[in-house]
C-alpha cells in the first residue's frame, strides 16, 4: 500500500505540532492515529490512552503531543467518539469511513507497514546524500 504522498512526507519528520498544521495535514495525521483504535468496540478513558501512548511511541514519532492533547484533537476533528460522561471512547462506522475517505482505506496494518516502510526508505535515502557528500568532499583537493 502506498501512502497518500503528503502523508508519506509528514510521517519522516520530527517535532510537528497538531495545532500548526494546516487543516488538510492534521486531517491526515489525526485519520492515521485513529487507527490505534479498533473500530467496533467501546473503549475506556485508560484503554484509549494506552493505545494513543502506544501510537505516539511508534507510528506517531513524528508529533509532539502527548496522549492527551492527541485523543482530544481526534474527538474534536470527528475521528473517535465519546460518550457524553466521558467515560467510553468508540470508532463506529462513521468515524471509519471519515478514515477511509482522508486517508483512502482504514486498512490499520497496511498503513503501519506503509509508515514504516516510508521512513526506511527516507532513513536509507540520508545516509546516501551523506555517503555520496562525503565521498565528493574526499576528492576534492584542499
Amino acid at each position: 500500500m502506498q501512502l497518500p504522498a503528503h502523508l508519506e512526507s509528514l510521517v519522516v519528520k520530527t517535532g510537528l505540532h497538531l495545532g500548526v498544521l494546516c487543516d488538510a495535514d492534521r486531517a491526515l495525521v489525526l485519520a492515521l492515529a485513529a487507527c490505534a483504535i479498533e473500530p467496533g468496540r467501546s473503549l475506556r478513558e485508560h484503554e484509549v490512552n494506552r493505545r494513543l501512548v502506544d501510537w505516539l511511541a511508534d507510528l506517531g514519532q513524528m508529533l509532539s503531543t502527548d496522549h492527551v492533547e492527541l485523543r482530544r484533537w481526534l474527538v474534536d476533528a470527528g475521528f473517535i467518539v465519546r460518550d457524553d460522561w466521558g467515560h467510553a471512547y468508540a470508532r463506529r462506522a462513521a468515524e471509519v469511513e471519515r478514515t477511509r475517505q482522508v486517508l483512502g482505506t482504514a486498512d490499520r496494518s497496511a498503513l503501519a507497514s506503509a509508515v514504516r516502510a516510508a521512513r526506511v526508505a527516507a532513513q536509507a535515502a540520508r545516509l546516501a546524500r551523506r555517503q555520496a557528500f562525503a565521498s565528493r568532499r574526499s576528492r576534492t583537493p584542499a
